[in-house]
């Protein structure tokens, strides 16, 4: 079984993929995948969004390529027109290694790809945007000025921009770590 988490920045996304990984679960975070990616199309990175984007190693310099992309809708769409078929090809690659396993993908950005259609549920992890900008500013270590940018970008993401088949469940993570354990094994209950 396959299953993807979603949900605005400092949500829970990592939390609930931690919790599952701890009941054996295999678990990828599509942000890393996208580093990968990125960094194994870094060419094709330069060659269409020009140059000073790779360092000496070969890796995209991602915060560069932000503040170049960011702010301009048709290079965004461009990267990730590039990107996720990609991080899209990866991710099965990486759940076809081993599909008889629970799996789970996590990402901000789940519903912008092919990946919600090859998963069972779509696990929505959600928490009022001062629980999460208090999470974030903690665990980034960045200032609310910092974050008011990503957290504007995020404001109309919600479960209804997923497929209308997608089958999800929404949790709202509003405590602490033991009840969003428990309200994840209330949702996999109703998933057998």
């Amino acid at each position: 079984m396959l299953i993807g988490i979603a949900g605005k920045t400092g949500a829970g996304k990592n939390a609930a993929a931690s919790i599952l990984e701890r009941w054996g679960w295999r678990t990828l975070d599509l942000d890393e995948t996208a580093h990968w990616v990125l960094d194994e199309a870094s060419e094709l990175i330069e060659k269409e969004f020009g140059p000073g984007l790779v360092n000496d190693e070969g890796k995209v310099k991602r915060d560069e390529l932000g503040a170049r992309v960011f702010g301009q809708p048709q290079l965004l769409h461009k990267l990730e027109a590039l990107s996720y078929p990609l991080i899209e090809k990866k991710t099965l690659e990486w759940y076809e290694e081993d599909a008889t396993s629970p799996a789970a993908i996590h990402a901000v950005n789940l519903h912008k790809t092919a990946l919600p259609k090859h998963c069972k549920a779509i696990l929505w992890i959600d928490a009022d945007w001062r629980i999460r900008r208090k999470r974030v500013i903690l665990r980034d270590g960045k200032t609310w000025r910092q974050l008011k940018g990503r957290f504007k970008v995020q404001h109309g993401l919600n479960p209804k921009l997923f497929p209308a088949n997608a089958e999800i469940y929404r949790i709202r993570n509003t405590g602490n770590l033991n009840t969003l354990e428990q309200k994840l094994a209330e949702t996999l209950r109703r998933l057998e």
